[in-house]
């Protein structure tokens, strides 16, 4: 079975979970505690869609999980899906994200969705946001089955069939996972801020075909996608954070939060190798080195486009900037935004060349 190695492991995240009862006890180890153990030998890589396996037990299920969640009865809990995909098409690259999320405990703005659209050849940009009458929004409980005005997405954790309208285009697309899922922290639930558990996986590595309009012109598409499910209270103490995706040269795929609470901060990130084994490793705050600030002309609020990240333990360091265009902000229901910009990175991992094209997701100001 592959294993995990933690290097570095911050306290928020648990070591032992019971899956059964779909809770997890955690026993926290210190950012400074060294519990690296032997790398694990090469080994099959679990079925495209399935967890990879880590010798601890997993909370979340990637296949059964992609259907919507009970609510719980915090006023801020969420069920969340979304997929960032890089895709080429008549010799030009593009940028895609498709968001939809369900806050049943508000009264405004708790069924939504989202299309965003760059082009990375020529710097142009557009989004579409849709507040959805709840009547008319369905999300499955146990599958994906989602159906709203301009939105479809059906499937499973092996294929799935996407269609998005707008009034400035639409997006007709198939993604296939071809490895692993990846379970945040390991077990798909860590602590966010402040002791507020989420609960998260990814599928990040899909492979993605079909059709792109805008403005009347069809893109036929082809690249990939990495898909985030995400669900759990989101913490009221949480006042920023930057989420970032890496799909490294060697077959590595590592997610990054840095998040900052009232009484916590906490930067890591979760690495699936492509032999199914993991590394959940502190990252260095990603604040530090953060530059070249910009600051939205719809909401005032300030973050910046380019980064350092280092990762010591796994002998990265690499810089990161966001692509083209950096008014890649939506917008929320209560007049603030968030960033959700395609991005491209460059350094070594591994102490190996690294390049490549992600994502970058930040909420709050970030005026330095």
């Amino acid at each position: 079975m592959p294993s995990i190695r933690t290097m570095g492991r911050p306290a928020l995240l648990a070591v032992a979970a019971v899956a059964a009862t779909a809770t997890a006890a955690f026993a926290g180890i210190s950012p400074q505690a060294n519990a690296q153990s032997t790398p694990p030998a090469a080994q099959p890589a679990a079925p495209a869609g399935r967890s990879a396996g880590t010798g601890i037990p997993a909370v979340i299920d990637a296949a059964a999980d992609l259907g919507r969640h009970a609510a719980g009865p915090e006023p801020t809990w969420f069920d969340s899906i979304y997929f960032t995909s890089a895709v080429e098409a008549n010799g030009q690259k593009f940028g895609l994200q498709v968001h939809t999320r369900v806050l049943p405990n508000r009264t405004e703005g708790a069924y939504r969705w989202t299309l965003a659209v760059i082009n990375k050849t020529t710097g142009w940009y557009r989004d579409y946001d849709a507040a959805i009458q709840p009547g008319d929004y369905r999300w499955s409980e146990g599958k994906l089955d989602i159906e709203a005005p301009g939105l479809s997405w059906t499937g499973d954790s092996r294929h799935q069939s996407v269609r998005v309208e707008t009034p400035w285009g639409s997006l007709d697309a198939q993604l296939r996972p071809t490895g692993p899922a990846m379970n945040y922290g390991s077990t798909g639930v860590f602590n966010l801020v402040d002791g507020v558990p989420n609960y998260e996986f990814a599928l990040p590595e899909m492979r993605t075909s079909g059709t792109l309009t805008v403005n009347g012109r069809k893109h036929q598409i082809k690249g990939t996608s990495w898909l985030d499910r995400q669900w759990g209270e989101m913490p009221r103490s949480l006042t920023r954070w930057t989420w970032m995706n890496l799909s490294m040269p060697n077959g590595d795929k590592v997610a990054v939060w840095d998040t900052i609470g009232a009484e916590s901060k906490n930067s890591w990130a979760t690495v699936l190798h492509p032999d199914g084994s993991y590394d959940v490793v502190s990252v260095d705050p990603l604040a530090k080195r953060a530059t070249h600030h910009w600051t939205s002309p719809s909401t005032g609020q300030t973050y910046p486009t380019r980064w350092r990240i280092r990762i010591p333990a796994l002998r990265s360091d690499l810089e990161v900037r966001i692509t083209g265009n950096p008014d890649q902000e939506l917008a929320t229901p209560d007049g603030g935004g968030y960033l959700e910009a395609a991005a491209t990175f460059t350094g070594t991992h591994q102490g190996k060349k690294a390049t490549g094209e992600n994502y970058v997701e930040m909420t709050g100001d970030w005026t330095p």
